[in-house]
């Protein structure tokens, strides 16, 4: 056995998770907002199963709390994103934004977001519980478990899938070619989050850019 042997882990995917300063106060105007924007629209059936899902406007609608959640999740997304020789980059990042409204049994059937670099759910109500997860699919899937499902790469993470539980104030970032999908929750309450696509508004090229507010999709 070789006694020298070196474990190199290659090829990660990035998730990120940040805490938005002051989030019960900007949660409760968020919530007022997509409330009342529920009650005027009746949404949109994507990868919702059940639940209301807002027409990808809510930067139009929301208000500064709106906004100020897209800036902190653009910023997120810069400080973890560098050109192609690894410099820091300042993007102006091209935002669409939408609410979900889900109740009890509702869910979001597994998919990716296509055509864009980064995507964000941030969560403005969510209560305590264990279920409800967002769902995190493995990218080498089915690969590995079609050759051999009964064993696993050790030290190396989950594999299959990762759950991460909703929190108030949370933004959970990630590649936006990252599967994922959300379990249905077993609360009577509400959950209320927000979901953003970051994309490149000049033909894919990042610029370092002075900070600047999201830009409506």
């Amino acid at each position: 056995m070789a006694s020298d042997a070196k474990v190199l882990r290659l090829f990660s995917t990035p998730v990120i998770l940040g805490q938005v300063d002051e989030a019960d106060a900007l949660n409760a105007a968020l919530e007022r907002a997509i409330l009342e924007r529920q009650d005027q629209d009746p949404g949109l059936v994507r990868s919702n199963v059940g639940g209301w899902h807002s027409k990808p406007d809510l930067l139009a609608w929301a208000g500064e709390a709106g906004q100020k959640v897209a800036r902190a999740v653009t910023e997120l997304a810069n400080a973890h994103t560098a050109d192609a020789g690894g410099k820091p980059v300042n993007v102006r990042w091209r935002v669409e934004a939408w609410a979900n409204v889900s109740g009890a049994g509702h869910s979001n059937a597994q998919h990716i977001h296509g055509g864009c670099y980064w995507s964000a759910v941030y969560y403005v109500r969510a209560e305590p519980s264990t279920s409800g997860h967002l769902v995190l699919h493995d990218p080498r899937m089915p690969a590995l478990r079609m050759h051999a499902p009964g064993l696993r790469l050790k030290d190396a993470g989950p594999e299959l899938i990762a759950r991460i539980r909703p929190e108030p104030g949370q933004i959970v970032l990630f590649p936006s070619w990252l599967a994922h999908s959300v379990e249905a929750s077993n609360d009577e309450g509400a959950r209320i989050s927000i979901a953003m696509n970051l994309s490149l508004p000049n033909g894919g090229r990042a610029r370092a850019l002075p900070p600047q507010t999201p830009t409506q999709s």
